[in-house]
C-alpha cells in the first residue's frame, strides 16, 4: 500500500502550501501538485502458510533515482504470529482538515484474525518501526473484532470498520481512534440501523 489517495506519503508529509492539512486535497493530487512517490508498504502475509512467523510490512523502494529502485528495503516484523494483516491506512490525511498539528507519520495495520491494531511509527518511511500495539482484549471490551478497513476522519478520529462482534458474530460495526495517541475512543456509529454485514467502506 502506498497511500490511500495520490497524494504526499509520510516521507514527504509538510504540509500543503494552500491548506493546512497532511497531504493534498484529491482534485490537486489529481493534476502536477502533487509530488511522485518514493516508499510503498505492502503486507507480508504468513499464516496458512508453512512459515512459523508473523507477518510483516515490507518497505519497497519506488523512487526510480533511487540506487536500491524496487527492492525490498526494510521490513517490519509483527510482535505475534496469527494476525492476518489485512487493508491498512494512514493516521492523517486530506480528510483531517480540522485537526492541528496532524502529520502523516503512522500506519494503522490491523490484524483481521487475531483482532490486534498495529500503530507503526513511519515518521522514517525506509525505516519504520512498531510504536503502539492494541490487544484484542482492549477491542472486545467495544464488543467488536476482526478490524478490516481503516480511514482517517475528520476532526482528529481514525475509524475501523470491524467485521464482527466479541463473539466474531456479523454485524460488526466501526471502531474510533484518537489520531494524537491512537487510543480508542469507543465505538464511532450511534446506530448502526438494518446492517447485516460490515466490510469495506468509504465516506
Amino acid at each position: 500500500m502506498s497511500t490511500d489517495e495520490p497524494s504526499r506519503t509520510a516521507e514527504s508529509h509538510d504540509h500543503d502550501h494552500e491548506s493546512d492539512r497532511p497531504g493534498y486535497p484529491t482534485p490537486a493530487a489529481m493534476r502536477t501538485e502533487s509530488e511522485r512517490e518514493k516508499t510503498a508498504f505492502v503486507m507480508g502475509l504468513r499464516v496458512g502458510m508453512d512459515v512459523d512467523a508473523p507477518d510483516f510490512v515490507g518497505v519497497v523502494d519506488v523512487d526510480p533515482e533511487s540506487d536500491t529502485y524496487a527492492e525490498l528495503i526494510d521490513t517490519v516484523e509483527m510482535p505475534n504470529k496469527g494476525d492476518e494483516l489485512h487493508h491498512f491506512g494512514w493516521n492523517a490525511c486530506s480528510s483531517s482538515c480540522h485537526a492541528e498539528g496532524l502529520a502523516r507519520d503512522h500506519l494503522i495495520v490491523p490484524g483481521q484474525r487475531s483482532s490486534r491494531i498495529h500503530i507503526i511509527d513511519a515518521e522514517n518511511p525506509r525505516s519504520p518501526e512498531i510504536g503502539t500495539v492494541i490487544e484484542p482484549e482492549a477491542v472486545f471490551e467495544h464488543d467488536l473484532s476482526a478490524p478490516h478497513t481503516v480511514h482517517c476522519a475528520p476532526e482528529g478520529k481514525i475509524v475501523i470498520s470491524m467485521l464482527g462482534d466479541a463473539d466474531g458474530e456479523l454485524p460488526g460495526g466501526f471502531l474510533q481512534l484518537d489520531q494524537e495517541d491512537f487510543s480508542i475512543d469507543g465505538r464511532w456509529e450511534a446506530d448502526p440501523g438494518p446492517m447485516e454485514m460490515n466490510y469495506d467502506y468509504w465516506y
